[in-house]
């Protein structure tokens, strides 16, 4: 009862405002906002099994303060304050929890029409999204909304972070009548705070040192310092463009990928062996350790004959690079894993287009599904917990 009082109260103030300034819009806004947030309140308790501020038995989990997000109505912009809980993830009903990229998705589709690449199965996709028919003021509108959006992404300011994680990959785009694969950069890093967060992406027309250099270089230039280790493939281009835009940070070769190429030298009957001896590298507890286990496998390789495989396994330093850190990390750091699964999540989404009918439709598809992932990150649990990254 009391709290139907209040909202009472709470509506009549706003009633006495409007007749005050006689501004209904603004009103309407309010009183609009003032609904979605009682609305999330009562959803949230009912997930958890508890009213803000109740004892009860049935209590699955505890709220965790708010989080902010744009919502924009006919009414004008409002500023949301979604209620966030311990465990598991809360999100309103009323809410797309994919609504730029769903729309980027609709764009790079309707791209597709307006230049005359359409086929029945980008028609089937369009009807599955629910598009019957796209006009050009309805393409105009959506794009306008989010490539302003996806630029300030893009361009924002950056600041300290210790680790970066780097990668590529490719996706085909129609330019001057024929189809090419473009090249997808893509920067993730873990803050100071244990946070991950997208530190930039671009798109390129393949992933020479050239173009991973002026990537790095725009990072560097929107402020990103402190980095200690950069962690990448062993793509020789990307390793000197690292060498050159991040002199102070230390270079971790992958390891999975490292492991993959090793397994590549080896015949199929000895591999499984090999890539087992060559694993308890790895799960030795300190650096030092790891080197004179490498050093014996590598001999037990030569006696092998396989000398090949021998030399490989000790020209690779920077696959150990890692166990140089505070031990905490390990097991975040040896692998690109985090931005290749990222990378998968943004396959899967991109498979439906096939081939971008420019490079704006990839550009803005790309940047709406990494600015939900950075979103998501920023206010989830943490990569590296804040003590761990303490001992940096």
């Amino acid at each position: 009862m009391a709290s139907t009082e209040t909202n009472l109260r709470h509506l009549e103030g706003l009633v006495h405002e409007f007749l005050a300034n006689g501004d209904l819009k603004d009103l309407m806004r309010r009183g609009l906002d003032a609904a979605l947030a009682a609305f999330m309140e009562a959803e949230v308790s009912e997930q958890i099994g508890a009213a803000y501020g109740e004892q009860s038995a049935g209590r699955t989990t505890n709220r965790n303060g708010y989080r902010p997000r744009g919502f924009n109505t006919g009414l004008g912009s409002s500023t949301l304050q979604i209620p966030k809980v311990r465990k598991g993830t809360y999100f309103p009903s009323f809410l797309s929890a994919h609504k730029r990229s769903d729309d980027a998705l609709v764009m790079a589709v309707a791209a597709c029409y307006q230049q005359g690449v359409s086929t029945r199965k980008v028609e089937a996709i369009a009807r599955a999204l629910g598009v019957e028919s796209l006009k050009k003021d309805q393409v105009s509108a959506m794009a306008s909304a989010l490539d302003p959006q996806v630029a300030k992404f893009r361009e924002r300011k950056l600041g300290e972070c210790p680790y970066v994680f780097l990668d590529a990959r490719y996706e085909h785009v129609r330019e001057d009548a024929q189809v090419h694969k473009v090249a997808v950069l893509v920067a993730l890093g873990v803050r100071r705070d244990g946070h991950r967060e997208v530190r930039g992406f671009a798109i390129e027309r393949t992933e020479n040192e050239a173009y991973w250099d002026g990537f790095l270089s725009s990072l560097t230039e929107r402020g990103l310092t402190g980095v200690k280790l950069a962690v990448s493939d062993a793509h020789e281009g990307l390793r000197r463009a690292i060498e050159k835009r991040l002199p102070s940070a230390r270079w971790q070769r992958c390891r999975v990928h490292f492991m993959r190429n090793l397994a590549q030298k080896v015949p199929q009957r000895q591999r499984s062996a090999f890539v087992a001896l060559a694993k308890t590298i790895f799960v030795q507890e300190s650096y030092e350790q790891a080197v004179q286990q490498r050093a014996a496998i590598a001999e037990s390789f030569r006696r092998a004959k396989r000398a090949d495989v021998a030399d490989f396994l000790e020209s690779a330093d920077e696959v150990l690079t890692y166990m140089t850190f505070p031990s905490e990390h390990w097991t975040k750091l040896h692998s690109t894993n985090v931005v290749e699964r990222l990378n998968r999540e943004l396959k899967r989404r991109t498979r439906v287009v096939s081939i971008f009918p420019n490079r704006d439709a990839l550009q803005r598809l790309v940047g709406a599904l990494l600015l939900e992932e950075h979103e998501e990150w920023v206010v989830s649990r943490r990569y590296i917990c804040v003590q761990a990254m303490m001992a940096l």
